[in-house]
C-alpha cells in the first residue's frame, strides 16, 4: 500500500443558525480536507478541524502540517510507517495528525471492504463490546431564548433522541436556568439532559450554577471550569450535586491521564479529532472506563467526513447503553456529503467499505 497521490484542501462552511457559546457566537467553521489514495486508487479521508479552546492550531496551520507530511509519505508504503506525522506532532498540531491517523484508517478499512466501525473493531483492543450497527445519539439544542429552546427540544423528543445537550455559561446564570426549565419541561424525565459550558465559570461561579441547575436532573455538565483547572474540577466533583464531565481538557492522553488520576470527572467526552485520529480515542476510551470513568464520543463541529470518523469511532466501541453526540444533521446550511443523521434518535452505520463516503 504505497501512497501514490494526496489532497488537502480547505474547507468553510456555514452554521445553519449562529452557534452561540460561552467562547463566542460562530456563523463559519472552518477545516482542511485529507484525500490519500494508494497505488491502486484506493482513497481514504480525514479532517483537520481545529477549534478555539482545544487545539491551538488554525486550519491553515494543519493544512500546511498535512501537506509537508504527505509530501514525505509519497511513494513510501504505508503500512510500514510506524508514525506517518516522522513524530509526535508538535503541541499545537493534533488535528493534523487525527486527520491523517484518521485517512490511514479510512484507507486501510477501505482496502480491507470492512466499514471501519468493524475494521476498528477487530484491530484495537480494549472495547466496550462488538462494533455496533447503530449508535444512539443526542441533539444538540442551538437555539438561545428558553420558548425557542422549548420547542426545539420538543422536536428532539418526537424525533425520539434519546439525549439533549444545552449550551451554558454564555448568558447570566437566571438565563441558564430559565432555558433548562424548559427544556426538562420540554423533554420530560426520560430523556437525558446534558450541560456543557465550554470552560465558562470560575471556581465560585461553578458552585453557584451546578446549585442553581440541580433540580433540572442533568445528566452531567461538560467541562464547567477552564481546560486547565485540573485542581478545581477535583475539588468541584467531589462537592458537586451533579455529575462532571470534561472536553477541552481532553486535548491529548497526558492531559486524560492527570484527569483520571486526580479523580476530577465522572464522564470522559472524547472527540477524535482532538485525540490523535481513531485508534488512539478508543485506547483512552479503554483507559477511561477502566477508571470508572464513563466514556462519550462527540463530533468536533466538522463536515461530514469528521463526524463520521467519531460515529465508527462511537460504533467501534461497542457499548450499547451510551448515548453519543455525533449528529451533524441540519448543522450546517451545506456539508460535503451526506451528515451524520438519525432514525428514532440511532445512527445507522452504512454497510460501505471505510467511513462510507459518498461526495455530493
Amino acid at each position: 500500500m504505497r501512497l501514490a497521490r494526496w489532497r488537502v484542501r480547505l474547507c468553510e462552511l456555514h452554521f445553519a443558525q449562529p452557534l452561540r457559546t460561552a467562547r463566542g457566537t460562530f456563523t463559519t467553521r472552518t477545516s482542511a480536507l485529507l484525500e490519500l489514495t494508494d497505488d491502486d486508487g484506493v482513497t481514504g479521508h480525514g479532517e483537520a478541524a481545529p477549534w478555539p479552546g482545544f487545539a491551538g492550531e488554525s486550519a491553515e496551520a494543519a493544512a500546511l502540517a498535512l501537506r509537508e507530511a504527505c509530501s514525505r509519505l509519497s511513494g513510501t508504503d504505508l503500512e510500514a510507517v510506524a508514525d506517518p506525522m516522522g513524530a509526535a506532532p508538535p503541541k499545537g498540531l493534533q488535528t493534523a495528525q487525527a486527520a491523517l491517523h484518521a485517512a490511514l484508517w479510512d484507507l486501510s478499512a477501505r482496502r480491507a471492504g470492512r466499514p471501519l466501525a468493524e475494521h476498528l473493531g477487530l484491530r484495537c483492543g480494549g472495547c466496550a463490546g462488538p462494533p455496533l450497527a447503530e449508535v444512539a445519539v443526542g441533539r444538540l439544542l442551538t437555539a438561545t431564548d428558553p420558548e425557542a429552546l422549548r420547542a426545539q427540544a420538543a422536536q428532539a423528543r418526537a424525533a425520539g433522541y434519546r439525549a439533549v445537550k444545552l449550551k451554558l455559561g454564555a448568558q447570566p446564570l437566571a438565563t441558564d436556568v430559565a432555558c433548562a426549565r424548559a427544556v426538562r419541561e420540554a423533554i420530560g424525565p426520560e430523556v437525558r439532559l446534558r450541560g456543557d459550558a465550554n470552560g465558562a465559570w470560575d471556581r465560585d461561579a461553578a458552585v453557584a450554577a451546578l446549585d442553581a441547575l440541580a433540580e433540572f436532573g442533568f445528566e452531567y455538565v461538560e467541562q464547567p471550569l477552564p481546560a486547565e483547572s485540573l485542581a478545581d474540577l477535583a475539588m468541584l466533583r467531589r462537592r458537586s450535586p451533579l455529575r462532571l464531565a470534561a472536553d477541552e481538557s481532553l486535548v491529548d492522553a497526558e492531559h486524560a491521564r492527570r484527569l483520571l488520576a486526580a479523580e476530577a470527572i465522572d464522564v470522559a467526552v472524547l472527540k477524535p479529532a482532538f485525540l490523535g485520529g481513531p485508534a488512539l480515542a478508543l485506547a483512552l476510551a479503554a483507559c477511561a472506563r477502566a477508571a470508572g470513568v464513563a466514556v462519550v464520543f462527540s463530533h468536533a463541529m466538522e463536515s461530514a467526513v469528521g463526524a463520521r470518523h467519531a460515529l465508527h469511532c462511537a460504533a467501534a466501541w461497542g457499548d450499547r447503553s451510551a448515548v453519543h453526540g455525533l449528529c451533524t444533521a441540519g448543522l450546517f446550511a451545506d456539508d460535503v456529503a451526506e451528515p451524520v443523521g438519525s432514525v428514532a434518535g440511532r445512527a445507522i452505520l452504512s454497510a460501505a467499505a471505510g467511513i462510507g463516503l459518498v461526495p455530493p
